[in-house]
């Protein structure tokens, strides 16, 4: 047992060490729009708190402009989603803020308490509150205008501030990942919000049908925690179904809409039959992990933010 614990250990050090150095490799050679990205900080709870950010070139800060904030997955940093993502072209096209935090040893406390974050007790719920608020301070975000997504640890992280403070988000998607056991009997949602989940049903490291997830807690599936959702917002009616097929990728794409909620919400549901654990459009490899099958079948960025344009509120 020592034995397996101290490869798994060796692993996860080199895993981080392929995804820095990718990471670094990838920065010098992207577009213009990666490299300007500032990485700044912040003071939450005496600790200092990193984030990457992008604002829309060629844009003045004295309009009020939405913000995204996109959650990394575990060993991942804010370079790496940025990069995966792909949201600093589209909020240059539409005129937002795209931000990327970092957690603390490149892990998020989403209270399935697996991560180094939710080991040590990091209050990561008050990280991302506390940098809203420094980013409408001084970067003219809109307060009414706040939308959040992650990928993996990140999208699990995602679920419990939507679920603990849902008022300050207008919606936000989880990607490769869905409602812990945990958040769910600690917490729940005070009101309505709209959200999405994007899961790949052969996912191998966050499984889709519920469960538990090696080192990361039990987790329920993904019809659950979208009923979840249905139940908090109030949803009443069936869902829309839409299927897309057009890629020889041996993935196929269903996407369920459920309208008529709570104070005009909604609830999306990306089924991506065959995908694995990928950001879906990429195909990321990683020594030693299997990340199943990646999908070519949407771009998960212009899906996820023509999702969250229809809920920008006029101020």
């Amino acid at each position: 047992m020592k034995r397996i614990r101290i490869i798994h250990i060796i692993a996860v050090q080199i895993v981080s060490i392929f995804l820095h150095s990718d990471c670094t490799r990838i920065w010098r050679k992207n577009s213009s729009s990666i490299e300007e990205a500032q990485k700044q900080n912040i003071t939450v709870e005496n600790t200092t708190r990193t984030f990457l950010i992008h604002t829309p070139i060629n844009e003045s800060r004295i309009a009020k402009r939405p913000l995204v904030i996109i959650l990394h997955g575990r060993l991942g940093n804010g370079r790496i989603i940025m990069q995966d993502s792909g949201f600093n072209s589209i909020a240059d096209r539409e005129n937002f803020i795209a931000v990327y935090p970092e957690g603390l040893q490149r892990s998020w406390a989403d209270g399935r308490g697996a991560t180094p974050s939710d080991r040590e007790n990091v209050d990561d719920v008050r990280f991302i509150e506390t940098l809203i608020d420094h980013l409408v301070e001084k970067f003219s975000a809109s307060r009414e205008n706040v939308f959040i997504v992650g990928h993996s640890n990140g999208g699990f992280m995602t679920q419990r501030i939507l679920i603990e403070m849902p008022k300050r988000f207008r919606a936000g998607a989880s990607v490769a990942s869905q409602i812990s056991e945990y958040v769910l009997k600690n917490f729940r949602p005070d009101s309505p919000v709209s959200v999405a989940f994007l899961n790949g049903t052969e996912d191998p490291i966050v499984p889709y049908y519920g469960g538990y997830v090696r080192d990361g807690g039990e987790i329920l599936s993904v019809d659950e925690s979208v009923s979840r959702w249905l139940e908090w917002n109030s949803c009443k009616n069936s869902a829309a179904l839409k299927i897309k097929d057009e890629t020889d990728d041996d993935t196929r794409l269903e996407m369920r809409s459920y309208g008529d909620c709570a104070e005009n919400t909604e609830v999306r549901q990306y089924r991506i039959v065959g995908a694995g654990h990928n950001w879906p459009g990429t195909n990321r490899k990683i020594p030693f992990v299997n990340m199943g099958k990646p999908t070519r079948e949407l771009n998960t960025a212009e899906e996820i933010w023509s999702f969250f344009k229809t809920k920008l509120k006029t101020e």
